[in-house]
């Protein structure tokens, strides 16, 4: 896959490119996005219809959000979030 390189400013931009809404109902440590109308029932079951996004400025976890990104919408979505980055 490669090596990712975004911080999470151009992650929730990218994110809300793709059509994720924020739902942030508590001040926590992550910002939760839920996942656009059009993947909600392509989901299986176990799989949560949001993806969380830390607070933190620099992300650490890069590889697991794109991971995330991409069981909730497979390699095609992978490929929009990397060019809105």
């Amino acid at each position: 896959m490669g090596e990712w390189n975004f911080d999470r400013k151009q992650c929730i931009r990218a994110l809300l490119r793709l059509g994720f809404v924020a739902n942030n109902k508590r001040h926590g440590q992550h910002d939760k996005f839920d996942v656009p109308i059009d993947f909600r029932d392509k989901l299986s079951s176990g799989v949560p219809p949001f993806i969380m996004i830390p607070r933190h400025k620099e992300l650490r976890l890069q590889n697991k959000i794109v991971k995330e990104i991409e069981i909730i919408g497979g390699v095609e979505l992978v490929e929009k979030f990397r060019q809105s980055l």
